[in-house]
């Protein structure tokens, strides 16, 4: 025998008010009036990072904290300075100094970077603080009357970056030799580079190629290189033992010497 369904069905009287909000502790971030500072002499409160992240390059990466602004003391809407921890900066974690604004609604990230990755930042720890401070601005003219809420870094408008042309950068003959066999290369000069790269597309087929460890960061993110065997190479006369990175790169470039073989042969650009 099926059981039957009440013979009213719908929402309860008491649900069909007007503006149901949602519930407060249902909310998927806390607001700042949770954060505590860790002592009463402390100035600043911790702030963690929500989620476990690596940071895989020395490049800067944004960490969610899941806490809401604007910062709320006693009732009263501040600002704040986002700075780093003396504890993180020791692991070689650094933060990057940020504003946050009194009327700024949307969840507060962590900017950091990192000059030795790899680093793990586990969820939890505590990686920065932030400093409250009062608006004394708050009675001077804005110039957008818009409030700030919840948009975040895009107030500075859009970045021009300046680039070099790779065909205005200097350029030589390279010659690579590995067991009597030769071949050559055009290749960029770049002391911005660590290590000297060939294309695999320039790469001979039935030459060798070494599983390795290195990465090579660039515009495109982290890749995982492959290594040559080392090789006699060959620059303006000069001849050296270095090995290369086999990465792609543009098409316009098939070979890109580093500052690891241009210290050797003593090239200054």
């Amino acid at each position: 025998q099926h059981q039957c369904m009440p013979k009213t069905i719908g929402k309860r009287q008491w649900e069909r008010v007007e503006k149901q909000w949602p519930r407060v502790d249902t909310s998927r971030r806390c607001n700042t009036t949770n954060l505590q500072p860790a002592t009463r002499g402390s100035l600043g409160l911790d702030l963690a990072a929500a989620i476990d992240v690596t940071l895989m390059t020395s490049r800067p990466h944004k960490i969610p904290t899941n806490v809401k602004g604007p910062v709320i003391i006693g009732e009263k809407l501040l600002g704040a300075l986002l700075l780093g921890r003396s504890s993180a900066s020791m692991l070689g974690l650094f933060v990057l100094p940020g504003i946050i604004d009194a009327d700024y609604t949307g969840e507060i990230m962590i900017m950091a970077y990192t000059p030795f990755p790899p680093i793990m930042i586990s969820k939890g720890q505590k990686i920065a603080q932030l400093i409250p401070l009062e608006q004394i601005t708050k009675d001077m003219s804005p110039l957008l009357k818009e409030q700030r809420e919840d948009k975040g870094f895009g107030s500075s408008g859009n970045l021009t970056l300046l680039t070099i042309n790779l065909n205005d950068r200097p350029k030589r003959k390279v010659e690579v030799e590995y067991q009597g066999q030769k071949r050559s290369f055009v290749g960029l000069l770049d002391t911005g580079a660590d290590s000297s790269i060939i294309s695999p597309d320039c790469w001979p087929k039935h030459w060798p190629l070494q599983p390795s460890t290195i990465t090579v960061t660039g515009v495109g993110g982290l890749t995982l290189a492959s290594c040559t065997p080392p090789l006699k190479v060959k620059i303006d006369e000069k001849i050296i033992t270095a090995t290369f990175s086999v990465v792609t790169l543009p098409p316009t470039v098939s070979c890109l010497i580093g500052r690891d073989i241009l210290a050797q042969i003593g090239v200054i650009l």
